[in-house]
């Protein structure tokens, strides 16, 4: 078999990000065959080689934090106050908290942070596909027409194709859309496209993660089920 970084095989088994695999071996973090291994360009041969953790990785794994915030309008998806409310006046000082995907001021609905760069980089990295379902209120009655140029993925925004997406209308000018990547305000800018406006626009769900019984403005951990679902993709 082919020998491999050492780091890349620690992220290719969601044990950590490549940047946190090279902190974990200059730490004295990982075993190969029995040996403690600081150097950063180690490679190994995955087959043969037994790679093991430290009690290391275990404490600086749980000092990870992963927050689900059903966060207001008004609320921006920065820590710049000129910009508006911070999101992260929302929630309790965590070093290194970042978001995983970002909803715009008059947005509202489920963002996902997490002080975890590999958890967050899962959650929005565009090769993942997670899905994101979003409820959006629009300007005026919807047609099928609409609706198809909506799903089908024929709108071009910043000279790229958009993927095909889950359409279905609930209401005169409401429906529910499932996207798979993330374009700047790209459901905004997909209903432009067809002369249409978007008067409400609310994230639902993401991956296997829904808003039920979490109150506007309030935030909870995640459960175990649900990062190890998102981490297992």
């Amino acid at each position: 078999m082919e020998l491999v970084r050492l780091n890349k095989y620690l992220k290719d088994n969601n044990i950590c990000s490549r940047r946190k695999a090279d902190e974990f071996i200059a730490k004295g973090y990982i075993k190969v065959n029995g040996e403690i291994t600081t150097e950063l360009g180690t490679k190994i041969n995955p087959a043969l080689d037994k790679v093991e953790l430290t009690t290391g990785v275990a404490e600086e794994k749980a000092q990870f934090r992963y927050l689900l915030l059903n966060k207001p309008k008004g609320y921006v998806c920065s820590t710049n106050k000129a910009d508006g409310k911070p999101i992260f006046d929302l929630l309790p000082p965590i070093k290194g908290l970042s978001y995983a995907g970002r909803l715009d001021k008059e947005s509202h609905g489920l963002v996902i942070l997490s002080n975890d760069g590999q958890f967050v980089y899962k959650v929005f990295g565009a090769e993942f596909a997670k899905q994101k379902e979003y409820i959006v209120r629009v300007n005026k009655p919807v047609t099928q027409e609409y609706l198809r140029k909506q799903a089908d993925g024929s709108i071009i925004l910043d000279g790229k194709q958009l993927r095909r997406t889950q359409v279905k209308q609930i209401g005169t000018n409401v429906y529910k859309i499932t996207l798979t990547e993330g374009v700047n305000r790209q459901l905004r800018r997909m209903a432009e496209e067809c002369d249409y406006r978007v008067i409400d626009l609310k994230r639902i769900r993401i991956d296997n993660i829904t808003d039920r019984g979490l109150d506007v403005g309030c935030w909870r951990e995640l459960t175990q089920a649900e990062i190890k679902h998102i981490m297992s993709k």
